[in-house]
């Protein structure tokens, strides 16, 4: 599951041209931005209830549950848009 729900959620991510780059394996994904993502993680977690990671100033880590199903994996995307458009 962890890898099946890992590689269709960085296939997503990368169509989104505000992130850099997207790497990672299975759930453990991250998004590297060109500005500092401070505000985008602000406005995830208190506008759209997410939290999510930090690693180093311009990349945001996602760590979610390994049985992290589809349907869950699409409301995080819908939230995620909401945010950076």
């Amino acid at each position: 599951n962890a890898a099946k729900v890992g590689a269709y959620l960085m296939e997503e991510l990368k169509k989104f041209p505000q992130i850099k780059e997207v790497r990672g394996e299975g759930l453990m994904i991250g998004m590297e931005f060109e500005e500092p993502i401070k505000e985008i993680r602000r406005r995830l977690l208190f506008e759209q209830k997410v939290f999510t990671g930090v690693s180093g100033t311009n990349v945001i880590r996602l760590l979610p549950p390994l049985c992290l199903s589809m349907d869950e994996a699409n409301e995080f995307l819908i939230r995620f848009k909401k945010v950076i458009e």
